[in-house]
Parts: C-alpha cells; sequence; structure tokens
C-alpha cells in the first residue's frame, strides 16, 4: 500500500488579514508568556483575555483554513471542536525536557491509531502566529517537511499522522502557535461523530493538563508523573516491537521445553 495514501496533512497561508490578526496575537503573547522558560499551553476558551480570545476566533474561522480542510475531505462536514483549541508558547525542540520531550520527539498526538472511527477524522490545525525559519515538523513514513512561519497552516490528522519536530529557536526569538481542531465527518459517518469527538477531547485535556504539570517538575508527584507519561509513550510507540520480541520468547521457550521433551523420550 502506498504510505501516502491516507496522509492527512495540508498545507496553506492564510490571507493579509487574518496575518494582521497573528500578529496582534504574537504581541500579546510576548506580554502575556514573557516569564514562562518552557513549553506552555492554554485553553482558549477558558482565556481571560477577551481580545485575544476574539482574535482566535476569528482565525479559527477563516475561509481559507476551512477550503482547505474541504479540499482534503470533499463531502464531508466540518465542526470546530472550540473547547480543545490552544494558543502555544512554543519550546525549542533542541532544549525541551521532561514532558515537553513528547512535543518534539517522533509522535503521534494521541494513543487512538488503531481504534475505529467510522471514517470520522479528529483534525488540528497548526497556524504560525510569527516568523520562523528554524523549526521543522518532519514527517518519517512520507519523508516531508514543513515550517510555519506566519500565516503559514498545517493540517494533520490528530490520530494517524506519526511526526517529529526538530530545530532550535535563537535567542532573543519566541514562537506561538494556534492549535485549532476539527471534526471531519464524511457522509454517511454521523452515528461515529460523537464517540471519536468524545475520546479525542478526552485525550487532549489529560494529556495538556499533564504535561503542563510535568514539562518543569517541582515536586516528586510531578516527576514521577513525567518519568510515566514517558515510559508510556516509549511502550505505545515501540509496541510492535515487544510483541515481537515476546512472542518471540514464547515460542523460544516453547520448542526449547518441546526439545528437552523429546531428548527424554530417546
Amino acid at each position: 500500500m502506498d504510505l501516502k495514501e491516507n496522509f492527512a496533512v495540508i498545507s496553506g497561508e492564510v490571507p493579509p488579514s487574518i496575518k494582521q490578526k497573528l500578529d496582534d496575537i504574537t504581541e500579546i503573547s510576548k506580554d502575556r508568556y514573557k516569564d514562562i522558560k518552557k513549553g506552555y499551553h492554554e485553553w482558549v476558551d477558558t482565556l481571560d483575555n477577551k481580545r485575544l480570545q476574539s482574535l482566535i476566533d476569528e482565525v479559527r474561522s477563516d475561509s481559507s483554513i476551512l477550503d482547505g480542510i474541504h479540499a482534503k475531505f470533499p463531502n464531508s462536514s466540518i465542526t470546530p471542536i472550540t473547547d480543545v483549541d490552544e494558543i502555544y508558547w512554543s519550546v525549542s525542540p533542541a532544549d525541551a525536557k521532561a514532558s515537553d520531550r513528547l512535543l518534539v520527539d517522533c509522535h503521534y498526538d494521541t494513543p487512538f491509531a488503531l481504534l475505529p472511527t467510522g471514517g470520522v477524522v479528529f483534525y488540528r490545525v497548526l497556524i504560525g502566529c510569527n516568523e520562523n525559519n528554524d523549526i521543522i515538523t518532519h514527517f518519517p513514513a512520507e519523508n516531508i517537511d514543513v515550517k510555519m512561519s506566519t500565516g503559514d497552516y498545517h493540517g494533520l490528522d490528530y490520530n494517524q499522522d506519526y511526526h517529529c519536530v526538530t530545530g532550535t529557536i535563537p535567542s532573543g526569538k519566541i514562537r506561538v502557535l494556534l492549535k485549532l481542531h476539527y471534526a471531519v465527518v464524511p457522509k454517511g459517518s454521523e452515528d461515529w461523530k460523537e464517540t471519536t469527538i468524545s475520546w479525542n477531547r478526552w485525550w487532549a485535556v489529560f494529556s495538556r493538563n499533564t504535561m503542563n504539570s510535568t514539562s518543569n517538575p517541582k515536586n516528586m508527584y510531578d516527576q514521577v508523573l513525567s518519568y510515566i507519561f514517558g515510559y508510556l509513550r516509549f511502550i505505545y510507540l515501540n509496541i510492535r516491537y515487544i510483541i515481537v520480541f515476546i512472542l518471540i520468547v514464547i515460542i523460544a521457550y516453547y520448542y526449547r521445553n518441546n526439545f528437552k521433551y523429546l531428548r527424554r523420550k530417546r
């Protein structure tokens, strides 16, 4: 099967009017997050800065983004899932520590890649709010690299598109992203919509709250959570190899005992 057959990534650029809003989002973010030295996410729906919230709402509904999703998924309805949308004060991949490493090392965004969705896609759109020439998102299976500078956006299947983030944010520079989410529902898949949204919404809240508390652990509890999260992620990403190893051990054990039994019979 062609590896790119189910590759859901789209790339595009918002119009100048939206870029101006992204510039405003960046300026507000510089003041709001200037003292934070780690990767930090904040839920858009709970922002206390209503100006920032309103700007992000306008970006979310921009026709260039919605048209880009429609072009990739024709004959589908698109529903914004606003309660898991985030503004992201980005960590430099080269400097990421603790659970911040989970955001930059090769990963799936969720552990649900094998769950059935009836064709429904929980879709994430990343939008660059300011200049970026140094951070690359790499999709290994397709050998595709993408960047996001001001106004660039990329969409990906939240469950299916395996990716890695590399590079270094230069000293004195910052990186601000929006992470927006949509349910893409093909005709005939409506019965799967709420189920797919619910488990992805649960994971987005659980994983984000955990990462925010463990990206810079301040106590033993946060430290333990950070290690657990890292180990679970390692197991998930390598589960196929772990299963093969276990099967080899079982087969070797079986044939070893069987060989001993045959020798005793002789």
